[in-house]
């Protein structure tokens, strides 16, 4: 995977970093609230658009055992989304090419 591609499938996940302590601590009026939800609505859809991406260029890695890619899809899905997807993005997909 290119970096400009790691760069693209890593926004949704940082901006939705960035919004939800916002709108925890933030006194939103029901205008600006209704707002704010949209948006996170469709930074969440585009971030699911890039995680079926990610999971699928996963289990077309051939070099990767079935294990690593079940624990990588389930940390994925279940365990701290944008964080988990940013790590694998660039941490973990790298060294799987390398190696």
């Amino acid at each position: 995977m290119n970096k400009s591609l790691k760069v693209l499938l890593s926004i949704p996940s940082i901006v939705i970093l960035l919004i939800i302590p916002y709108n925890f601590f933030a006194d939103l009026n029901v205008t600006n609230y209704n707002m704010i939800f949209n948006i996170l609505v469709a930074i969440q859809i585009l971030y699911l658009i890039g995680l079926i991406y990610i999971l699928v260029q996963l289990w077309k890695n051939e070099q990767e055992s079935q294990n690593n890619k079940w624990t990588w899809t389930l940390l994925m899905i279940f365990c701290l989304q944008p964080i988990t997807t940013l790590v694998y993005l660039w941490a973990v997909e790298p060294k799987q090419k390398r190696g």
